[in-house]
C-alpha cells in the first residue's frame, strides 16, 4: 500500500519582519547563484583559452620538429649542386624567420594566463619552456647547417683551384722534360720562343700558387673540418711547383 506523501509545512509570513527576512533569504540565494554562475563561466572561459593555447602549442611544436628534421639533413657532405643547396637553405631560413611570430604570440597568451593565476599555469609555463628550447635548437641547427654548406662550397672552390694549377703544372712538366732540343737553327729558335713564353707563364702562375696557399692557410686557421685535406693539397701543389721550377732551371 502506497505511503501518503508528507505535506511540507509552509511558513505563514505574518509580520513585516518575517517578510523582510524572507526577502533577504531570497536575495542572498540569488546573489549566491549569480556568483556561482559567474565563477562557472570564468572557469569555462579559462578552460577554453587553455585548450586554444594547447592547440596552438601542439601545432607549433609539430612544425618545429618537422623543420628540425630538415635542418639535421647532412646534404652538405655531398659536394654536388652546392649553390642550389645554399639557395634552398636561405629560403628555409627565411621561412623560419617568418614563423617566429608564432612563438611570440604564444608567449604573450601564455604569460597573460600565468599572470592571471590560471589554474593550468604550471603546465603553461612548462610548455612555453619546452617550445623555447626546441626553437633555440632549431635556430642552432639552421646556423650550423648554413655554416657547413658554406664550408663545403669553399672547399670545393679551393680543390678546383688546386686542380686547375696542378693541371697546368703537369702539362708544363711534360714540356720541360722533352728531349727535343732542335735539329736546325730555325727549330731551335722556335723552341727558344716557346720556352720564353713558358717562363712568362711561370711568373703569372706563381701568383695563382700564392693565392691557393693563402686560401689554404685561411681555411686551416679557421679550423675548417677538412683542414687535413687542405694541408695535403697545399703540400702536393708546392712540391709539384718546386719540381717544375727545378726542371725549368735545368732546361735553361
Amino acid at each position: 500500500m502506497e505511503q501518503p506523501v508528507p505535506i511540507k509545512e509552509v511558513k505563514i509570513l505574518e509580520t513585516a519582519e518575517d517578510i523582510q527576512e524572507r526577502r533577504e533569504q531570497v536575495l542572498n540565494r540569488y546573489l549566491e547563484f549569480k556568483a556561482a554562475a559567474r565563477l562557472r563561466r570564468e572557469k569555462l572561459e579559462d578552460s577554453r583559452r587553455y585548450q586554444y593555447f594547447r592547440r596552438d602549442a601542439d601545432e607549433l611544436e609539430s612544425w618545429i620538429h618537422e623543420k628540425l628534421q630538415a635542418a639535421s639533413d647532412e646534404n652538405y657532405k655531398d659536394p654536388t649542386n652546392l649553390q642550389a643547396k645554399i639557395q634552398k637553405h636561405q629560403a628555409f631560413e627565411a621561412e623560419v624567420a617568418a614563423h617566429s611570430n608564432a612563438i611570440v604570440v604564444l608567449d604573450n597568451t601564455g604569460m597573460e594566463m600565468i599572470n592571471q593565476e590560471h589554474f593550468q599555469k604550471l603546465s603553461i609555463r612548462q610548455r612555453l619552456d619546452e617550445l623555447h628550447r626546441l626553437w633555440e635548437l632549431l635556430l642552432s641547427k639552421l646556423a650550423e647547417k648554413g655554416m657547413r654548406l658554406q664550408q663545403a662550397l669553399v672547399l670545393v672552390q679551393f680543390l678546383r683551384q688546386c686542380d686547375e694549377v696542378m693541371f697546368w703544372i703537369n702539362d708544363k712538366e711534360t714540356f720541360v722534360t722533352t728531349e727535343e732540343f732542335g735539329h736546325d737553327l730555325e727549330h731551335v729558335e722556335v723552341l727558344q720562343r716557346k720556352f720564353d713564353e713558358f717562363q712568362k707563364d711561370m711568373a703569372s702562375q706563381e701568383f695563382r700558387v700564392s693565392d691557393v696557399c693563402e686560401t689554404a692557410d685561411k681555411l686551416t686557421n679557421e679550423q675548417h673540418p677538412e683542414s687535413q685535406v687542405v694541408v695535403n693539397k697545399k703540400m702536393e701543389l708546392l712540391e709539384a711547383w718546386a719540381r717544375l721550377k727545378s726542371l725549368a732551371t735545368e732546361r735553361q
